[in-house]
């Protein structure tokens, strides 16, 4: 078996996946509207900072929970309940573990704090989410309070699509301490608030540390988001997330009435991600990097961050992965893989075919390399840091990287590996 042969698997994985998500009746497109690279090209022609893997691209400012949340790392958001005010056909709540009952029900967020606290939790940034935090005012806003006198240092946001904020509500956030408002904005033809919204947002930059937008880039929407990029920095925002938009896996006639499809290759790589906002939609990174363009154009103070589906998977990927920097057993038992510090996967060269035997041989002449070969291939796993001695002293096999995530199975740690790239 050959790279190609071998990297077929996972592209039949990648085929056999998409057609589980077709049966929710949102087709993908036939080739991806915006491969990866466009979001290099972007952060270089707009002076802009292309990080996590190329997963986020921001320009100027970028709110403190952004840098967090890629790796998930003392980092919690609580919510109170999940009604809200609002029923937007492109909302993720209803795939939230128990969400008709969280409909219904709710939870003491200040008592799981506490919890947590006394359990030695450590936090840098805490979040109040929902369905719609101020439907729980009584709740939140001691909440806050409580959360900055038991973590002082940590960063607070409150997540709030902005109906039931008041001049009096903004005075109270800033007394408890909030560091930072999100505001969710959505699009004028499914809301009639954003007048209101907008008055809040103002009046919130001047009471508030941090004002943040986040919108979804809803495809076909370029004109109307670049009219609120323009209205957000003249009344004083701090930011804008725009975020990949993505097919909740219901509500699947609204997209199909709007002609969305699925973007192709919907992730860098294929893998059962646990992120419950959906599956992303093709052209909304396209025309979330025009929009990253034109708030150059325009010379915008605001900060502008594209936040892409990749991005909001990448602290799972951390989290399974980060084991292996901190347990010296693990790497001792794959001591040819390493852990890549930009977008956490982690990583190895392979040889295959025949040159495979020829790099094995390569490897125990020289007595010192670890590597891991195997005859059914045939292939041979080695550092990357010598893939380019290998391919030197050998240019006629065939090299790939292998892109691999932990996984625990009971007490069992296991290496499985979810693609193979063929290196030039």
């Amino acid at each position: 078996m050959d790279i190609r042969e071998y990297a077929e698997i996972f592209e039949a994985n990648e085929r056999e996946f998409e057609a589980s998500i077709e049966e929710f009746g949102v087709l993908f497109e036939r080739e991806e509207s915006s491969p990866r690279l466009r979001r290099e090209q972007v952060g270089r022609t707009c002076a802009c900072h292309c990080e996590n893997g190329g997963s986020s691209v921001w320009r100027g400012w970028i709110s403190t929970a952004c840098r967090a949340c890629r790796t998930g790392e003392q980092t919690a958001s609580l919510f109170v309940d999940l009604r809200c005010t609002k029923d937007c056909y492109f909302c993720f709540n209803c795939n939230q573990p128990h969400y008709e009952h969280f409909r219904a029900h709710k939870r003491n967020i200040s008592l799981e704090l506490d919890q947590a606290h006394a359990a030695g939790a450590k936090l840098r940034c805490l979040a109040v989410t929902g369905g719609e935090p101020l439907l729980n005012k009584d709740q939140v806003l001691p909440f806050l309070a409580h959360a900055k006198k038991l973590y002082p240092a940590t960063h607070l946001r409150l997540y709030t699509n902005g109906d039931l904020l008041d001049e009096e509500t903004l005075e109270e956030l800033a007394s408890s301490g909030l560091d930072e408002i999100r505001f969710s904005v959505k699009p004028l033809d499914f809301d009639d608030n954003q007048e209101h919204v907008f008055a809040m947002m103002e009046r919130a930059a001047n009471v508030l540390p941090d004002v943040v937008v986040e919108v979804p880039v809803i495809p076909d929407s370029a004109d109307e988001l670049e009219s609120l990029m323009r209205r957000a920095d003249s009344i004083g925002v701090r930011g804008i997330n725009l975020l990949e938009f993505c097919f909740p896996l219901h509500k699947t006639e609204e997209f199909l009435r709007r002609g969305f499809k699925l973007r192709k290759h919907p992730y860098k790589y294929p893998y059962q991600y646990r992120y419950s906002g959906g599956i992303p939609v093709a052209r909304s990174e396209k025309e979330a990097l025009r929009l990253m363009e034109f708030a150059v154009a325009e010379n915008l103070r605001m900060g502008v961050h594209y936040c892409s589906a990749d991005n909001r998977i990448s602290a799972q990927v951390n989290l399974q992965n980060k084991m292996f920097s901190h347990d010296g057993r693990l790497r001792r038992q794959w001591p040819w893989m390493d852990a890549d510090e930009d977008d956490h996967f982690l990583r190895c060269a392979k040889a295959f075919g025949g040159g495979a035997a020829d790099v094995r041989e390569w490897a125990e002449r020289a007595g010192s390399i670890p590597y891991s070969y195997d005859a059914d291939v045939p292939s041979i796993a080695i550092p990357r840091s010598l893939a380019s001695d290998a391919m030197k002293a050998y240019p006629k096999a065939s090299f790939g990287e292998s892109v691999s995530v932990l996984e625990r199975e009971g007490d069992i740690i296991c290496m499985r590996e979810i693609a193979v790239r063929k290196l030039a």
